[in-house]
């Protein structure tokens, strides 16, 4: 084990030469590139506070996936596309995170399968004209880097405070977006071809409902878990369900149907019980519910039922694009193409939205094959089983709900490589798990 003693390393740095240096720096930097001078100075006042107060700065970066920064800033900065450099800023700012808490491996399967895959890329995937070595390299850090914030061994009270912001992005994020609405900068609403409205408050519609598919669940688990939090989580329960309904993704909200039944059927066996009190919540519950389907009927029938198509329900696409895959995978069943090779293998056939096929079984068995794909759910199975042992037997059915929602969720939408859910879905399970010990890990569980 290695300490990591940041006073000491701090003072025998030679400050007057450091700000000396920096100064001429920045002063150059204004008068010639006055953009990137103001970015030097805010990552400069980021790095500062991660060094001083890790634990705000997480707070900090779990507050940027309300906002998805590539839709409202196209292009690149520095010379990296906007949501690569993102992902390099936020790994820099954790990295004194890890440091001064340490990394704790029982959740490491998922990253370890990621290295597996690039070892099946390079050894034995046939590859297409349009893949090439910095694609799979490019695919391997974005991929592997969500993982990594399972490891973080974060401070009980910590993990604590990270599960409330969580489950409050959704509410951040239209926040934001009504802000971004005054100033001219982003749309609250889009508006489909379709005619249907979609809320998407700081990102696009299927971005806010990942976020809130997230909220809803975490709301769920954390009532029964954290009781003397309930009221909080009760009112965020309230707002990320209408959020998520308003968002009109069908995907999120079908997969959330059973954790939704079971709660009603948690509560009404409460009831039936003798506490009184929860009946207000049965009538509570059922208003909401019942408010927002009538809310989003006309859009839900716009947005499934506009088209004619060959399945009866309008998917969006997804047929078509899965179909697409499936075809270009089928040389290479059990390496796949590549990790990555999913993201060039659109060749115009396919509406440009479908970078990647809107599932990710497809996508990794399009990546990795058979073997890359399955070692890959593998990996994800056994840190899911792990943080299950953790959990108090009452909280373990909305646990294994959440679960088995993220597995239908994974069908028809990019779980792993959306930053909006892949970042919340990790870092949640890491804090879940963490929150659920009852003490501090022991030293010898933890490398820093």
């Amino acid at each position: 084990m290695t300490n990591f003693e940041w006073g000491t390393k701090l003072n025998a740095l030679p400050y007057g030469m450091l700000y000396l240096v920096s100064a001429l720096f920045l002063g150059t930097a204004v008068i010639y590139q006055p953009v990137f001078a103001v970015a030097a100075v805010l990552l400069i006042i980021l790095l500062t506070v991660s060094i001083s107060r890790p634990d705000v700065i997480s707070y900090f970066v779990l507050l940027t996936t309300a906002v998805s920064i590539n839709f409202l800033f196209s292009g690149s900065m520095f010379g990296f596309e906007i949501l690569s450099l993102y992902k390099l800023v936020i790994l820099m700012l954790l990295v004194p995170c890890i440091l001064v808490n340490g990394l704790r491996f029982k959740l490491s399967p998922p990253l370890w399968a990621m290295f597996i895959l690039v070892i099946i890329t390079f050894g034995f995937s046939i590859w297409l004209p349009e893949m090439s070595s910095s694609i799979a390299v490019k695919a391997f850090i974005g991929l592997s880097l969500p993982f990594v914030f399972l490891l973080i061994n974060w401070k009980k009270e910590v993990a604590d405070k990270q599960i409330r912001i969580l489950a409050s992005l959704p509410v951040i994020s239209v926040g934001i977006g009504i802000l971004l609405q005054i100033a001219g900068m982003h749309s609250l609403l889009s508006i489909e071809f379709t005619g249907a409205v979609r809320l998407q408050g700081a990102n696009i519609a299927p971005h806010l409902a990942m976020l809130a598919f997230m909220g809803v669940a975490i709301c769920f688990i954390e009532i029964k878990r954290s009781p003397q939090h309930i009221r909080l989580f009760y009112t965020l329960l309230g707002l990320n369900f209408l959020i998520l309904v308003g968002t009109g993704t069908r995907g999120p909200m079908l997969a959330l149907v059973p954790m939704v039944l079971y709660y009603f059927y948690d509560i009404s066996r409460q009831y039936l019980k003798g506490k009184s009190q929860y009946l207000f919540l049965l009538l509570g519950g059922g208003i909401v519910l019942s408010g927002a389907v009538y809310l989003q009927l006309d859009n839900l029938r716009k947005r499934s039922f506009e088209r004619t198509t060959e399945t009866g329900i309008d998917l969006s696409g997804r047929t078509e694009a899965w179909e697409f895959f499936l075809n270009k995978a089928a040389g290479s069943p059990w390496a796949g193409r590549g990790l990555g090779s999913a993201t060039v293998a659109n060749d115009g056939t396919l509406y440009y939205g479908f970078v990647v096929p809107h599932n990710e079984y497809i996508r990794f068995y399009y990546d990795g094959g058979y073997i890359g794909a399955i070692l890959l759910m593998l990996s994800l199975l056994a840190v899911f089983l792990v943080v299950y042992r953790a959990l108090a037997p009452r909280v373990r059915p909305y646990y294994a709900l959440l679960i088995a929602a993220f597995l239908v969720y994974s069908f028809s939408d990019n779980t792993l490589s959306t930053v909006q859910f892949i970042i919340p879905f990790c870092w949640y399970l890491n804090c879940l798990y963490r929150s659920s010990q009852p003490t501090d890990s022991p030293q010898k569980e933890v490398i820093r």
